[in-house]
């Protein structure tokens, strides 16, 4: 009977676990951002990635260089951005 019990328990407990995320933030693009960016110096439109069940955070990303950079959606270019986006 317990191994009945421990059998059921242990099987419960790996399918609860297989929809956990390890590290809810292993899924976002954007670890830093980059400082202070001159608008003119953008080279495509901006990418927006808004909050969803793999990251948490809203994301901007700008090609600057061929380099991908993310940029702080605080700052004031990175609110532009996202209201500009929204319409």
């Amino acid at each position: 009977m317990k191994s009945v019990v421990f059998a059921f328990l242990t099987c419960l407990l790996v399918l609860c676990t297989q929809g956990q995320l390890a590290g809810r933030s292993s899924n976002c693009k954007c670890y830093s951002y980059v400082g202070r960016v001159n608008p003119r110096l953008i080279e495509t439109e901006p990418v927006v990635h808004h909050p969803n069940i793999f990251c948490q955070k809203t994301e901007i990303i700008i090609t600057i260089a061929n380099k991908e950079k993310c940029l702080n959606p605080q700052s004031p270019l990175g609110q532009l951005i996202l209201k500009n986006h929204s319409r």
